[in-house]
């Protein structure tokens, strides 16, 4: 699982981490990210790596209401071509989450308690991941005024993207059996084009080098989704 990131370096920070070009959207920063909620997204589009806003938790096009994302957030690395839900965008639909860290929740006896993954230089490095667009089916509206006809409501649009997971390296092992799949930057654009084959793309679904990653204990406080503030990354001691 990989249900809780950091997304919160300035935007120009990440746009020259992924070489974006183009605007940024407007998102605001969080350090304690969550599923169901807006983050900076990379993809490859009209020729060109850009950054687009998109809402963690991946809706598939044939989906009835958008309640299937909080259920799809992640994507398991093994069965990503196989899956109805993750085969198409994993075929062209590819793209990156920069990030600060990431959260786990190793089991103790006093409860979960979150441990933070980063790097030990600080840089932001980037998740891999699938996005899609989703549009609401259509619905008719009630007329605002006795007399009037039924109408069409303008249909809900939303982008969203789902985090690929993968077996642990060493480091990420000791707490949880699974460990997002996080891409070199010699490889983003490789992962990014959908101009690449499975063949290419999956030796690239493989558990990072746990070398340049630490770990530390982080404010059970971060637990809840809606806690947001700079203690969510602060180290704590046991």
């Amino acid at each position: 699982m990989c249900c809780r990131v950091a997304q919160g370096s300035a935007k120009d920070k990440a746009k020259k981490k992924v070489k974006a070009k183009g605007q940024t959207p407007d998102v605001a920063p969080r350090l304690n990210l969550a599923p169901t909620q807006d983050a900076l997204v990379a993809v490859h589009e009209s020729g060109d790596t850009q950054l687009e806003a998109m809402r963690w938790g991946l809706i598939p096009p044939w989906a009835k209401d958008k309640s299937i994302g909080a259920k799809l957030a992640n994507a398991r690395a093994e069965t990503i071509d196989e899956k109805p839900s993750f085969r198409k965008p994993f075929q062209r639909r590819r793209c990156l989450l920069p990030v600060d860290g990431y959260y786990e929740w190793e089991s103790r006896p006093s409860g979960k308690q979150p441990v933070y993954y980063t790097m030990h230089e600080g840089d932001l490095f980037c998740l891999a991941g699938l996005w899609e667009t989703w549009t609401a089916p259509e619905q008719v509206t009630e007329p605002e005024l006795p007399g009037l006809e039924l109408g069409q409501a303008e249909p809900e649009t939303l982008r969203t993207f789902t985090v690929i997971t993968t077996t642990p390296n060493r480091l990420a092992k000791r707490v949880h059996d699974r460990m997002p799949v996080i891409i070199h930057p010699d490889d983003y654009d490789l992962w990014l084009s959908p101009e690449s084959q499975a063949t290419e793309l999956k030796p690239l679904l493989r558990s990072y080098n746990a070398e340049p990653m630490r770990e530390h204990y982080v404010t059970p406080r971060m637990n809840n989704p809606r806690f947001e503030a700079p203690e969510c990354v602060q180290p704590i001691a046991l």
